[in-house]
């Protein structure tokens, strides 16, 4: 079964327009979360029906332990984690300890966003044919 829908937490309105523009051609669908707690009830609910999840970690602690929950959930789960340029190097380090396949400092463009979603894909592609 094809997997085509991404959550996207984030109360960050310009962060997603910019998710919904890049998406717009595809055929995924969005699931948004505003905060960590409707995050996690989707993730319950849609767990194994997850493309990706991209996450906006403004919020220091919770978005870790947010991204630790989905890692128990189902760690495969590429998370893209993006967070705020004053934020990014520390952010990128605990991310990337709590598994998160890739870290962007906001401001990013749409062809950024494109472009590591699509390493992703191609990449979880490669390692459910091997």
């Amino acid at each position: 079964m094809d997997l085509n829908l991404v959550l996207l937490v984030t109360s960050d309105k310009d962060l997603d327009q910019l998710v919904i523009a890049t998406l717009r051609d595809s055929d995924i669908a969005i699931l948004r979360a505003r905060n960590v707690d409707e995050a996690l009830k989707i993730v319950c609910e849609h767990c194994a029906d997850l493309r990706f999840a991209i996450i906006d970690l403004d919020e220091g602690c919770h978005g870790m332990t947010f991204l630790s929950a989905i890692n128990s959930l189902r760690a495969a789960l590429p998370v893209v984690v993006m967070t705020g340029p004053e934020d990014a190097y520390h952010v990128a380090a605990l991310a990337y300890a709590n598994k998160a396949a890739a870290c962007l400092a906001k401001p990013i463009s749409a062809a950024e966003l494109r472009m590591v979603l699509h390493d992703l894909d191609h990449a979880k592609l490669e390692l459910t044919a091997a």
